[in-house]
């Protein structure tokens, strides 16, 4: 069982974490794995299955940007909260139902991932870039690449940028962006998402439109008690303003600082994606990921890439 004291801490982990949040995502198919001492719950991990070919993937819920263990540790020296950490993780993983591949994104802020380098499992990366509240947004102004600072400004002349809940917006623009055969969002399970923020006043819909009225970008925006995410982007492509997605940027950083949240871009999607992200002249923040897989996986890996290797040669 989980403790009042628990449930107030709860409050405290990331958007992602979120009952509702997960809920909302899955339409309740998920799992939650525990460690119990003494009768209370000090760690739980989240788990997600899919089923692909055959093979038991656990993954991510859509949508769902980072998803680590949950823990409730007590106040402790440095390390007595490691040796905790340590503990709790290897009791997880004890738990964890079979599997043939297994990632687990975590937070940049996550403990966790020296624990799961003990259990066996491999640790990746991925990256996104933050803003965080004791920089001043001069400051990184200052440290924008020349071209950024001007696309901004351009665009700040000839755009008008507003803020409401109206999803339909983004999902109007991101057809545009990519037309319903190439699009890969699920707006069904997104609007779940999106209504769920909504109700508890944590997420917007930012959107940018030309002198005629047109609308050319919107940005889906979320947040919890420390992170604001720009979580979904879209855009005409076809519009001959430039710039409307980096002055969206700047106007969430902008947004995130009158709520003192830091901003979070969110990771990216593509090399070009990672190149203008990098160009506000942010260091990039590692979110560690937890890779595992069965035997029986790694043989497969193991024998198609031999296979291309004997291609290749031929």
């Amino acid at each position: 069982m989980i403790n009042d004291k628990q449930v107030k801490e709860q409050s405290n982990f990331s958007i992602f974490h979120q009952d509702w949040w997960l809920n909302s995502a899955t339409d309740g198919k998920y799992d939650t794995i525990e460690v119990k001492k003494d009768g209370v719950v000090v760690g739980s991990l989240v788990i997600f299955m899919k089923n692909h070919f055959g093979m038991k993937i656990i993954t991510r819920p859509p949508y769902t940007r980072t998803l680590g263990p949950r823990l409730f540790l007590p106040p402790s020296k440095p390390f007595r909260r490691a040796q905790n950490i340590r503990n709790i993780i290897s009791e997880l993983v004890k738990k964890i139902p079979s599997y043939d591949s297994l990632r687990i994104s975590l937070d940049p802020e996550d403990e966790t991932a020296f624990a799961f380098s003990l259990c066996k499992f491999t640790i990746g990366q991925t990256f996104t870039f933050r803003v965080p509240l004791d920089m001043p947004l001069k400051d990184v102004w200052d440290n924008c690449d020349q071209k950024t600072r001007n696309l901004i400004r351009t665009a700040d002349k000839k755009l008008s940028v507003i803020c409401n809940t109206n999803l339909d917006d983004f999902i109007r623009i991101s057809l545009i962006d990519q037309p319903l055969a190439r699009n890969s969002h699920d707006f069904v399970c997104m609007k779940k998402i999106f209504d769920a923020c909504c109700q508890r006043e944590q997420a917007c819909v930012m959107s940018a439109w030309d002198e005629h009225q047109k609308l050319i970008a919107a940005v889906v925006l979320i947040w919890d008690q420390k992170n604001l995410y720009f979580w979904q982007s879209a855009r005409d492509r076809g519009a001959t303003n430039a710039g409307s997605n980096m002055l969206l940027i700047w106007k969430s950083m902008e947004y995130a600082r009158s709520k003192d949240l830091t901003f979070d871009f969110d990771s990216f999607a593509s090399e070009k994606a990672a190149k203008m992200i990098a160009s506000f002249g942010l260091p990039p923040v590692v979110r560690p990921q937890v890779l595992g897989a069965s035997l029986l996986r790694q043989w497969e890996r193991a024998a198609n890439d031999t296979l291309k290797i004997l291609k290749n040669k031929l």
